[in-house]
């Protein structure tokens, strides 16, 4: 594959990212650091995406996963980008098919209940409290790999506190890795400045591009049961198809479509 031809999607969550611990019982967005982490993950967004080009990539894709996904400071991002933002989107990875390459996963965080894992959630941090895949208990790390996986994408980067970074090569192998922090406690950290931080994830970034060629996708192979432990039996009680209740705070899901689990 020529440089010409590839296409890298880069998806920003916030949590992962440098200096980030937030407040405890808070989101990150709802805490004092928000505005901060804007700032930190449009840097980190942008150093991804520079990486990519100085590659010789031909076109990166930046979505910003975080939350309702209006974070990013769209006007200092890298001006060859393209951004995906806004909710709702039609499916998970909105623009993400066979053409690209390869995905970043940026600022992303360990699931809930990792050990040292800041930040660390399933995809809710007031609802979910475990999920599993298959049977193998997985965070938003492994699943995004798999409906990456499933269009026929490998993700080749990773970025995240130092439980991330280890969950991330747990479910992809030895992939492109930075870990921008180590974890004390869920909302406590030793942390690289933001600037140090950007220089590894875009050094590491070029060198995922320029070793794509040898990567692959992350496949579970269907069909797919998707369990759900909920916090409260409240919230397993509102399940919907293909979801139903199984015990009072879990729920499962069965498809042959891996989209439609999330």
């Amino acid at each position: 594959m020529s440089c010409d031809d590839i296409k890298i999607y880069v998806s920003v969550d916030f949590e992962g990212g440098a200096c980030l611990v937030g407040e405890p019982e808070q989101t990150l967005t709802a805490s004092k650091q928000y505005e901060f982490a804007r700032k930190v993950m449009t840097g980190e967004a942008n150093a991804a995406a520079r990486g990519a080009y100085d590659a010789g990539c031909s076109e990166v894709v930046i979505r910003d996963a975080h939350g309702a996904g209006l974070n990013l400071l769209y006007d200092e991002l890298d001006e060859r980008v393209k951004v995906v933002l806004g909710v709702p989107a039609p499916r998970r990875f909105p623009g993400l098919d066979e053409s690209f390459s390869g995905v970043f996963l940026i600022g992303y965080h360990p699931m809930a209940g990792a050990e040292g894992g800041v930040l660390s959630h399933t995809y809710s941090s007031k609802a979910v409290q475990n999920m599993w895949l298959n049977g193998r208990r997985i965070g938003e790390i492994g699943f995004d790999a798999a409906l990456c996986g499933s269009l026929g994408v490998p993700v080749i980067m990773v970025s995240s506190c130092e439980a991330g970074v280890k969950e991330a090569h747990d479910f992809l192998g030895e992939i492109e890795t930075v870990a921008t922090k180590i974890g004390y406690s869920r909302n406590c950290a030793m942390s690289l400045t933001p600037s140090a931080a950007r220089q590894r994830i875009r050094s590491a970034a070029k060198r995922a591009v320029e070793t794509v060629d040898g990567s692959e996708p992350y496949v579970v192979p269907g069909p797919y049961e998707l369990k759900r432990e909920f916090k409260y039996e409240s919230q397993a009680a509102r399940a919907r198809p293909p979801f139903t209740r199984v015990d009072p705070r879990t729920v499962a899901g069965r498809s042959e479509n891996l989209f439609d689990l999330i």
